[in-house]
């Protein structure tokens, strides 16, 4: 049995990552792949010698010594440096650890290879030239949500647990803190999510994983010409200045978890004329800190009245307590986008009409499983007039509503009870696609509509020449 995860999270050409890894297996190898708009081997490790640890507590650093919930020592985990050749392209990449049944390394153990915890996600960052001149100067910054990844990452089944089902104090020997560590397997690949049961009829690789949510949409965005550099949520919240070089920033599928630095450096980058596409749903739900040991926890809802007064509308336009969580198991009616200005760039090419709908076939169900929306008044849904948000849940002034939609006939959801697809300038432009599911839709290729208003956004916000 073989795990690891990397010590950094990003890393740039001409460095080298740093994996944490526990083996039973005398040796090991680490393969990489570049998931793009293919998968793409990159190279692979020399033979590493195994090193069998234990698990730690879901909060601790399993690279460091550690203390068990019965007062045991726990080792840390050894290490094993991996360079990243500089001619490696910005990407998300992921490390395959494929054990060898002897320290020549002449025969890998089959029963390794692909599963899915013997694996470890990273990113490279973009490259830089001497006098820090950057290689291919894209325009358009993609995150992945390392944080959520995190907040649901359950490891193994003896590995403890996650934010969503800390076990309760009183049941063990001393208290356990509501955080999780970053310094762990898992984290978007490499352990299954806490909700794995929640099974998607759609797509059958698991919901809160890189596969599910980030990987469809960047690789649409890689066939389709798009260049990309990406970054993790924790570049973005220790870096004030790192999306100064980008005109646009892109977040797909489940952006969940933020942190007050990420919040302030997106809105900064906002008000000085910076664009942001949120090609996701139930975004910037959950506000998060973290201890003095690296460690994250959640503190409230951004919207909370007991919170910082900051309900995530102001920064994206919609919050997921107007829209709502939905599966198709329990609500088998498919529900899309019904069309209002119609003639709004964003809109652009697409022949749709004010009172169309798309994305509402039962092979698209474009607001699936969680969405968001800002606040409006129902009663004018049979109006069919153009809808407008009241404001009253923090959503700016200025936002416009593009798409809505409604579900509430189906009983399920938040506040509303329907998506609202739209945008909002302050300085910048952020568009919000409102619903986790747009990539998914995006990348099977059904949707005509769902394709064009993604092209329009990247190529107008990312000022995309080609």
């Amino acid at each position: 049995m073989i795990y690891g995860y990397p010590e950094q999270s990003s890393v740039r050409p001409g460095e080298h990552v740093t994996f944490r890894v526990s083996t039973d297996a005398p040796a090991f190898r680490v393969l990489i792949h570049r998931c793009g708009a293919e998968r793409e081997f990159m190279g692979g490790s020399e033979l590493f010698a195994g090193c069998a640890r234990p698990h730690h507590l879901p909060f601790q650093d399993w690279g460091r010594p550690g203390v068990g919930l019965h007062g045991e020592e726990l080792p840390g985990w050894a290490d094993y440096d991996v360079p990243v050749p500089r001619n490696w392209s910005s990407g998300p990449y992921v490390a395959v650890f494929v054990e060898h049944r002897n320290s020549a390394g002449s025969t890998p153990c089959s029963s390794t290879l692909g599963t899915p915890h013997a694996q470890a996600l990273f990113v490279v960052r973009e490259g830089e030239r001497a006098g820090g001149a950057r290689i291919n100067a894209a325009q358009i910054l993609y995150k992945i949500p390392l944080f959520t990844y995190h907040a649901y990452n359950h490891v193994t089944p003896d590995g403890g647990w996650c934010l969503y089902n800390v076990p309760d104090p009183v049941d063990l020997s001393r208290p356990v803190p509501p955080s999780v560590s970053l310094h762990r397997p898992g984290g978007g690949v490499g352990a299954a999510p806490w909700d794995i049961v929640n099974f998607d009829p759609f797509d059958p690789t698991p919901r809160q994983t890189f596969a599910h949510w980030d990987a469809p949409f960047v690789a649409w965005a890689e066939r389709s010409g798009y260049r990309l550099d990406f970054c993790t949520d924790l570049d973005l919240h220790r870096d004030a200045g790192l999306l100064d070089r980008y005109r646009l920033l892109v977040s797909a599928g489940h952006d969940e978890y933020w942190s007050d630095a990420m919040r302030s450096h997106v809105e900064e980058f906002v008000h000085r004329g910076g664009n942001v596409a949120f090609f996701s749903g139930n975004t910037c739900w959950w506000r998060i800190t973290f201890d003095d040991n690296g460690a994250f926890r959640r503190v409230a809802n951004w919207s909370d009245a007991s919170g910082p007064d900051r309900p995530e509308n102001l920064l994206t336009g919609v919050s997921f307590r107007n829209g709502g969580e939905r599966d198709r198991n329990d609500h088998p009616v498919a529900v899309g986008y019904r069309v209002q200005h119609a003639d709004h760039w964003v809109y652009a090419g697409t022949g749709l009409r004010d009172g169309d709908v798309f994305g509402a076939r039962p092979d698209e169900y474009l607001v699936g499983y969680e969405c968001d929306g800002a606040h409006f008044d129902r009663t004018t849904l049979a109006r069919r007039l153009p809808i407008r948000p009241t404001g009253d849940d923090g959503t700016p002034p200025g936002f416009t509503i593009l798409g809505i939609g409604d579900a509430g006939a189906s009983g399920w959801g938040l506040g509303n009870k329907a998506a609202t697809m739209g945008l909002h300038c302050v300085g910048g432009t952020v568009f919000n696609a409102a619903t986790t599911d747009w990539p998914r839709v995006l990348a099977a290729g059904g949707c005509p509509p769902v394709e064009q208003v993604t092209r329009n956004v990247l190529d107008r916000l990312g000022a995309y020449s080609g």
